[in-house]
């Protein structure tokens, strides 16, 4: 079910940038400020197989923070796999952030499996008033990247620039959002929990109109929707 869900792929070295969510029926991302309450064993499925696929996984600062990321992980077949395509054997994990404030002592630096990606504007790269905490993180293990103007733009260039074409953006909602505007995200694949959530503790996007076609879609017994949306011009070439 999970190949069918994730559907056709690009060749390895052709760019696509997926984003991957879950919400309620009445729009909410989380529960008690963390996604994993909406979902069942498919989804979480889904979310390894979609990290599986990339080449690196997307996320903001908040999100990581939120949702205490650790490091990617890849069975020995999925590794030897990636491998074989000529990929390294474990995705990268990117984290953006203007204000660094990450805790070099968390999961997503102690259990990193690769070096983390924090990715900050120019402004945050040069501060001064950042640099000792550039260097803390630095010597968290972290490989700190400039996107020169922060735009999702210049984000998407840094990564494809150090070889990572296939992007899984796992939110939040402000990276997802800019990223939408942006024309950036090629796939969506949205779960639908059959959950109603209120008030609404965040919702999937904000100040955003965009317009997607539906690729596929299926239900397990419990009633949880899986759908692979694609954004109108893109698709296999």
């Amino acid at each position: 079910m999970i190949t069918d869900i994730i559907g056709p792929l690009l060749p390895p070295t052709e760019p696509e940038l997926r984003a991957i969510f879950i919400t309620s029926l009445n729009g909410s991302i989380t529960v008690d400020g963390r996604s994993g309450a909406l979902g069942n064993d498919t989804d979480r499925a889904l979310l390894l197989a979609m990290r599986d696929w990339s080449d690196v996984v997307l996320a903001g600062a908040h999100t990581v923070t939120a949702e205490n990321y650790g490091g990617v992980v890849t069975s020995p077949e999925v590794s030897a796999a990636r491998v074989a395509e000529g990929r390294p054997p474990v995705p990268r994990l990117a984290v953006v952030t203007r204000s660094l404030r990450l805790d070099p002592e968390s999961r997503f630096f102690r259990e990193a499996t690769t070096p983390p990606l924090v990715l900050i504007p120019g402004s945050s790269f040069t501060d001064p008033d950042l640099a000792a905490q550039r260097d803390r993180l630095t010597a968290a293990g972290a490989e700190i990247h400039s996107t020169g103007d922060g735009s999702p733009a210049e984000i998407v260039r840094v990564l494809h620039g150090l070889g990572l074409p296939r992007i899984s953006c796992e939110g939040g909602p402000a990276l997802f959002s800019e990223l939408l505007r942006a024309g950036l995200v090629d796939v969506l694949h949205l779960t639908v929990a059959p959950v109603i959530h209120a008030p609404v503790e965040k919702q999937l996007a904000h100040d955003v109109h965009t317009r997607f076609t539906l690729d596929r879609h299926l239900a397990t017994d419990d009633g949880t929707l899986f759908l692979r949306l694609r954004r109108p011009g893109t698709g296999l070439r």
